[in-house]
């Protein structure tokens, strides 16, 4: 199986679409409970999940490592997954943020 690649998007119309997607798709069923948001900046071959959540969260999680995982098999060898925790006391998504947010908790 060829994966895309942003040089080579192959069938995928946008390699940022692609990675939004993907994301999307690997954590179904892991965000953890307490999180405000997750999102994903794309840079290139450099992909980074972005946790938002309270103060008083575990800086581990299983559920971030199996997300991770996941989406590390949906991209392909080629691409870098990183993981950043953003602290806040309340959900603040903003269109200015450099992540594209894809889930964001009700409460």
């Amino acid at each position: 199986m060829e994966f895309p690649t942003p040089d080579d998007p192959k069938q995928a119309p946008v390699w940022e679409n692609y990675v939004i997607a993907q994301s999307a798709q690997a954590s179904l069923r892991l965000i953890p409970t307490y999180a405000h948001a997750l999102g994903v900046e794309v840079e290139g071959r450099r992909v980074t999940l972005v946790l938002q959540a309270p103060p008083s969260s575990p800086t581990a999680d299983q559920d971030m490592a199996d997300i991770v995982s996941e989406l590390e098999a949906l991209l392909g060898p080629d691409v870098a997954v990183l993981t950043r925790l953003d602290f806040q006391e309340e959900c603040r998504l903003s269109p200015h943020d450099r992540a594209c947010w894809f889930f964001a908790s009700r409460a």
